[in-house]
């Protein structure tokens, strides 16, 4: 049974104050339970006076588009790829061809040969059951090659992605939420994402513009 014990309030007052017992192990000193800290709910944490200094806010991400100044940043931009001693129209071009390139090396040369980036993607999806069969697990490294070469070989555009600095980038297209941010800005983002791993890779490999 618990007892009312009469003690005395900040006010002066006197007052029948009930004190469950403690858990075992635990003390009171000062009247502070132990393991409690004075002037601090512990619901609450400490306040934000006290807290770590919150970091630098981010930069606001760069946005791609077809019409903006960063379009040739995109994938299927007109700018060719020469990539085992054969030339692409555009990125895309190459990366739909190496699904096929090691193993069906004669639907990648049709792939190549189409007239245009949206061609060469119907065709590597018209032949989707001939993709290598690990296409999953090695697309992101195929899609970094791809712009990797792009960037190599273009030096305008290396220092177009080199000048975005650290700044996060997201292909703005309302229609594609896998290459892009799609219509509720929730999409994969392919695109920017490989786009900041190449910036990363040139920037470590030493090329800077």
């Amino acid at each position: 049974m618990i007892y009312p014990v009469m003690q005395q309030m900040p006010d002066g007052g006197m007052a029948l104050i009930y004190n469950p017992p403690l858990p075992q192990g635990m003390h009171v000193t000062g009247g502070v339970t132990s393991g409690v800290v004075p002037g601090v709910d512990p619901a609450r944490g400490p306040s934000p006076a006290h807290s770590a200094r919150a970091s630098t806010p981010r930069p606001p991400a760069i946005k791609l588009d077809r019409e903006n100044e960063l379009a040739g940043l995109l994938h299927f931009s007109p700018h060719s790829v020469h990539y085992q001693r054969k030339t692409y129209p555009t990125a895309l071009h190459l990366l739909e061809a190496l699904k096929f390139l090691e193993h069906q090396p004669d639907l990648a040369e049709r792939i190549r040969t189409c007239a245009t980036p949206e061609q060469a993607s119907e065709m590597a999806e018209a032949f989707r059951q001939h993709v290598r069969p690990d296409w999953e697990q090695v697309f992101l490294h195929m899609i970094d090659e791809a712009l990797y070469w792009k960037f190599m070989q273009h030096p305008y555009l290396r220092r177009l992605l080199m000048d975005t600095g650290q700044v996060d980038l997201v292909f703005s297209d309302s229609d594609d939420s896998f290459w892009g941010d799609g219509p509720l800005g929730q999409g994969a983002n392919h695109l920017g994402n490989a786009l900041m791993r190449v910036r990363q890779r040139l920037r470590a490999e030493g090329v800077h513009h």
